[in-house]
């Protein structure tokens, strides 16, 4: 099993966001950290969207339990710019783990009202994320 795993950092240099590719599976499990910026999602995403392409990933299982804060201000790029190259390279199902802080879990429901092109499911438990993504 090969699995791939990327780090990426903010302006501070910390870490807020992790992935991993598993050929396994073939998704992309990426978790995301703390506060994050809309510089932090813009970033972030497009390493997301990079290993999409670079792997032929249909499916993302989306890890938010570490989130804190919210993040809906990047609502509008998600579904306006990231969230097209996404399905354009090939993007078919996303599985969000819902964070339990109630600002960032507003910001996830407020996002998957936008959801259109790709089937999205908001998920408690990890679980359940990946069953749903092996169906």
């Amino acid at each position: 099993m090969e699995v791939t795993a990327i780090s990426v950092q903010n302006a501070l240099d910390k870490e807020f966001l992790h992935m991993d590719y598993n050929e396994t599976t073939h998704w992309l499990y990426t978790r995301w950290m703390g506060d994050v910026t809309l510089e932090d999602v813009k970033k972030g995403g497009e390493e997301i969207l990079k290993q999409v392409q670079v792997h032929s990933c249909a499916k993302v299982l989306n890890d938010n339990r570490d989130v804190t804060g919210s993040w809906d201000e990047a609502n509008d790029w998600i579904q306006q710019d990231w969230m097209p190259r996404m399905i354009a390279a090939g993007l078919r199902k996303f599985a969000h783990i819902i964070s339990p802080d109630i600002f960032a879990a507003m910001s996830v429901e407020e996002m998957a009202t936008r959801a259109s092109g790709y089937e999205m499911r908001i998920f408690e438990d990890i679980g359940e994320a990946k069953a749903w993504l092996r169906s």
